[in-house]
């Protein structure tokens, strides 16, 4: 499947060439007398400007020195995003107590966005590729767990005996995605990141990145190819039977298993070079439920 859409997108349109301050460096914050100092009443110039005696250069190189930040929203005519998927089912009709779907995609996306607050003040979106995982496996089924009366082992149960473990349906949902694609900032870069063995203490090669120095351009990609964080695993079982009680009441029992592996989800790493967490996941993925541990919880319904 592919998705092409046109985009509406944000930016400031009153910003000062971020190139002067890369060409002239701290010469741009220097402080001079501010035109605007008491040029006007409070009513007629509102806001800090008309107020202080001094301005740094910077805010007087601004296309409207008198103001700060002017945000506009702005149509992308020549697209937002890309989006191409790869799918692929697999299912097995219901037979001898056993059925399942699950589901395979490749998912690749790209954005529009500014790359740098050069591209920014140019109005110039380029593509970045997308930090969403590419890989996607999910499945679900139902297995009639061939034990108990009107089952293929042990159907003579005694009846009482056969409420215990008899008749048990057993409802896997699993759910496996690779790791996010890593972000970064503005660095220096002085080497390739990945490595062969990344783990939770260690994502990638923290030694080839150092903070970018003031006043200097940025010319390291947003993503590497191949880096990412950790990848997802989650799998939910559910247990349910039906217990007959008269001809006009019965029982199901269930117990639901939520992450009944009880398997730890890293977040993504931390990718602040100045940080002490710098490349190292602080903790486990806590979203939507995910990540909190296993939980299991017993249902009992009665119907008439």
């Amino acid at each position: 499947m592919l998705s092409y859409s046109n985009g509406i997108g944000s930016r400031n349109i009153n910003q000062t060439d971020p190139r002067i301050a890369y060409t002239h460096k701290a010469a741009t914050n220097v402080q001079v007398a501010n035109p605007f100092y008491n040029l006007l009443p409070v009513n007629k110039f509102p806001g800090s400007l008309g107020r202080q005696a001094t301005v740094s250069l910077s805010q007087l190189m601004r296309p409207y020195p008198q103001y700060g930040n002017l945000t506009v929203t702005d149509y992308e005519d020549n697209g937002g995003s890309h989006y191409e998927q790869l799918a692929m089912k697999v299912q097995k009709n219901y037979s001898h107590g056993l059925t399942f779907q699950g589901g395979y995609a490749y998912i690749r996306q790209r954005s529009l966005s500014y790359y740098d607050d050069v591209a920014s003040y140019l109005a110039q979106r380029n593509w970045q590729e997308g930090t969403g995982a590419r890989h996607r496996v999910t499945l679900a089924g139902n297995w009639e767990v061939p034990l108990g009366r009107r089952r293929a082992y042990l159907s003579t149960l005694p009846r009482a005996l056969d409420v215990a473990i008899g008749g048990w349906n057993l409802s896997p949902v699993l759910t496996w995605r690779s790791g996010n694609y890593t972000s970064f900032g503005g660095l220096v870069v002085t080497g390739d990141p990945r490595i062969p063995d990344p783990g939770p203490s260690r994502w990638f090669n923290t030694s080839v990145f150092a903070q970018l120095p003031a006043f200097t351009q940025r010319s390291n990609p947003v993503t590497f190819s191949g880096l990412t964080g950790p990848g997802y695993f989650n799998l939910d079982l559910s247990l349910v039977k039906s217990v007959p009680v008269t001809e006009r009441f019965s029982a199901e029992l269930r117990i639901d298993s939520f992450n009944a592996p009880n398997s730890m989800t890293w977040n993504d790493p931390n990718t602040g070079v100045t940080s002490t967490f710098f490349g190292k996941s602080s903790g486990q993925l806590n979203a939507n439920g995910v990540g909190v541990g296993r939980q299991t919880q017993l249902g009992l319904r009665v119907r008439f």
